[in-house]
């Protein structure tokens, strides 16, 4: 869609978005959606052997980028011990060995760094306790003492709370009698603890553990008085274990198989069916969903993060009596039936153990039965996905597309873009989202407007920029700024002699604080950059440099990480595409040497984030020399340093046109990528190590070209991307994206 009388916002390596006008039947036919979600969706692990699968995952609080799960895999030479870790969005395999026979069956991580998991292994004809310790490059056997006189002691649970403080728990037997074990980890070596059992039980087990303090930690398993079982739970004080009063659901045979506790006061531990709360007085029943099966679920982990948000996975019979996975989710009130996806070829599959960093931000692991193959290691990933929403086109609009959209929070955003009405006019239109939906707003317009870049500080702030056709058909400069209310026109400034002027992109600190910068033309056709600041009342350009080198300038994103420190950055020719970065210090702009990754040439960027003046990440593509990929640009306030993002599977051209950083740790990008069935929308995500695609639904059936060429986060977990999508008959339509 072409701004009359000079040009649009660039979009690297995709066609200018030529509008072809027809009379539509209906507008804004996007349908509806609801609030984006976040939902299960699986991973890709590393499946070594002819069988593998994993009992145990742990994700530390410490490092938001990884987690460690354990299992075991066959080939043919026997069963060997697993350990997978992911760093930010991969899986890979780790190097462990343990004697042969062995196994682990659970794992915590303080950090990613310090991880100990708990199993056993077989000692002559008996089986001893076994554990392994990890330190960040490899994982190292340890001595963990078994009861005198057991001919099997088992690690069933492992529970820390730093990484000199560790309870492992599970059982011992004589051969007679199978009793409580737990163990204590100082730092340096375990040694073991003493644990009661109940009065009358011929066999009692712990099967979990969870420790919330140094002197609090819970365990959970079972008992047996002769005929069927009982739930059996334990308390640490930091000094002894005590066994607390269980209820037990009716039946004869209860078991609790995994506790979580996020205060002393606050755990749930699920079982077979059901689901028990302590309060810090006394463990009452809960009543968990129903599977619709043939059996209840058995739920043998569950991760808790707040005393009304838990998870918890496990198994149940369908109605064809095949083993099936599941997962229910704890609102605080009710337990509710959640289904994990399996994209993978399967005919059973199960659930094995969950943690969860957030009520939104959850890892599971298990198996899956593949009909040809046999047993293989799953993961499943709880996590917020996008999805998109339905945006109203102005009155009379044939077509519409978005180009910026900014959040002042997850309730509240303003986009701007470009329409084009039956008159062939190209008025510029804002839209708000309250949180649930998009409004049109009015805005104070010519009939050639184009509005590229928005910036709101709070609900009642936002500044948007572009351009509108001026005396002699000549494009020149254009702000608008909303008050809560309406939006107003602003008188904004051109460079003297210039025959065309555009404002690209604004980042604004607060009402009387805003930065915007783009590009101008002057007569004899060189293009120069632009940056202009408003200081709540005038408009004012400033004076930026150019490159000696290029003739051809152009200022394509903007961010301030302050009110005196402001990044931009774009691409100037000389001949060929060269990124441009310019920071300002509150008196003067400088340029600031970037380089493309690798040394290459041919690149853009197009857009810049700053948390800080001495943090920010800038995005865009570049030619590796045998296609476009994206990129990324790190700054630390003294140099640039270049990254690749992630090249999607399967593209034949990707490229990144937005950025939004929420956290240090935390950025979204967005653009396109292009394979062979047409160009779509594209989403990354960097975790603060590395870059991962996210799927990006297309908004209607059949779709074969669409963008996101802005995004705004307002945390990792909230973010809007908009842009436009082309229908089947060649239209343009304004496209909403939430991630949330």
């Amino acid at each position: 869609m072409p701004f009359p009388g000079g040009t649009t916002k660039h979009l690297p390596r995709v066609a200018s978005r030529v509008a072809v006008v027809a009379t539509l039947a209906a507008v804004g036919v996007l349908a509806a959606a609801q609030a984006a979600l976040a939902s299960w969706q699986q991973q890709n692990a590393p499946l070594p052997g002819t069988i593998s699968d994993l009992t145990a995952v742990s994700c530390p609080a410490s490092n938001t980028n990884f987690c460690e799960a354990v299992g075991s895999y066959s080939d043919n030479s026997g069963t060997h011990l697993l350990a997978e870790d992911r760093g930010g969005f991969t899986w890979f395999q780790q190097s462990i060995s343990g004697p042969t026979g062995s196994e682990l069956n659970d794992v915590f991580c303080t950090s990613n760094a310090m991880c100990i998991a708990v199993g056993d292994q077989p000692s002559g004809s008996n089986t001893v306790t076994f554990a392994e310790i990890w330190n960040g490059t490899g994982w190292t056997v340890q001595t963990v003492p078994s009861p005198s006189g057991a001919t099997k002691a088992v690690l069933d649970g492992i529970g820390c709370t730093s990484t000199s403080r560790c309870i492992a728990v599970g059982s011992s037997s004589d051969g007679t009698t199978t009793v409580t074990l737990a163990a204590i980890w100082d730092g340096m070596s375990w040694s073991l603890q003493t644990t009661p059992n109940p009065v009358g039980a011929t066999n009692s087990a712990l099967d979990n553990v969870s420790c919330n303090t140094s002197t609090f930690c819970a365990a959970v398993g079972d008992s047996s008085p002769g005929t069927g079982t009982q739930t059996l739970a334990e308390a640490w004080n930091g000094t002894t274990w005590t066994i607390q009063t269980t209820p037990n659901p009716a039946g004869n045979f209860n078991q609790l198989n995994d506790v979580s506790c996020t205060l002393p006061t606050a755990c749930t531990a699920v079982g077979r069916g059901f689901a028990e709360r302590w309060n810090g007085g006394s463990w009452s029943l809960q009543t968990i969903a129903g599977t619709g099966g043939n059996t209840p679920a058995d739920l043998t982990g569950v991760s808790c993060t707040s005393a009304t948000t838990c998870s918890a996975v496990g198994t149940f019979f369908d109605s064809e009596a095949v083993e099936q996975l599941v997962a229910e989710a704890w609102n605080g009130t009710t337990w509710r039936v959640q289904k994990p996806p399996i994209t993978t070829s399967f005919d059973s599959s199960g659930l094995s153990d969950i943690k969860c960093r957030s009520a939104t931000q959850c890892t599971a692991v298990g198996f899956y039965h593949d009909p040809t193959t046999g047993d293989k290691a799953l993961v499943e990933v709880y996590a917020p996905r996008w999805q998109p929403e339905t945006v109203p086109a102005p009155s009379g609009a044939l077509t519409t597309s978005l180009a910026q959209v900014s959040c002042a929070s997850g309730s509240f955003c303003e986009a701007v873009g470009l329409a084009e009405d039956s008159g062939s006019t190209f008025p510029a239109f804002a839209e708000q989202w309250n949180g649930v939906s998009w409004t049109v707003q009015s805005t104070p317009n010519a009939a050639d407007t184009n509005l590229n870049g928005v910036s709101c500080t709070s609900t009642t702030t936002c500044m948007a920029v572009g351009a509108q056709v001026g005396a002699g058909n000549t494009p020149v400069t254009l702000a608008e700024a909303w008050n809560g209310t309406s939006w107003t026109a602003l008188s904004t400034p051109n460079p003297a002699g210039a025959a065309r002027s555009f404002l690209t992109s604004v980042s604004c600190r607060s009402s009387t604080s805003c930065m915007a910068v783009g590009f101008w033309v002057d007569g004899s056709g060189t293009q120069q950059a632009l940056a202009e600041s408003w200081d709540g009342t005038n408009w004012t350009i400033q004076s930026t440099p150019d490159p000696s080198t290029g003739n051809t300038v152009e200022l394509q994103g903007v961010s301030c990480g302050s009110a005196t420190a402001c990044t931009a950055v774009g691409t100037y020719l000389t001949p060929s595409n060269t990124l441009l970065a310019e920071s300002w210090n509150g008196t003067n702009w400088t340029i600031v040497s970037m380089t493309n990754p690798n040394g290459t040439t041919d690149g853009f960027i197009n857009g810049v984030s700053c948390r800080s003046a001495t943090s920010c990440v800038a995005a865009g593509d570049y030619n590796n020399g045998s296609q476009v990929v994206p990129m990324a640009e790190d700054w630390n306030g003294t140099n640039w340093t270049a990254a690749n993002a992630a090249v999607p599977s399967g593209a034949t051209g990707s490229g990144i046109t937005a950025i939004s950083c929420a956290a240090a740790t935390s950025c979204t990008a967005t653009g396109f990528l292009t394979n062979n069935s047409g160009t779509f929308a594209l989403a990354e995500r960097w975790d603060g190590t590395n870059w991962a695609v996210q799927s990006v639904p297309s908004p209607v059936n059949g779709v074969t070209r669409s963008d996101l060429s802005g995004v705004s986060c307002t945390l990792p977990t909230h973010c809007m991307g908009v842009g436009f999508y082309e229908d089947v008959s060649g239209n343009d339509f304004a496209l909403s994206e939430l991630y949330a």
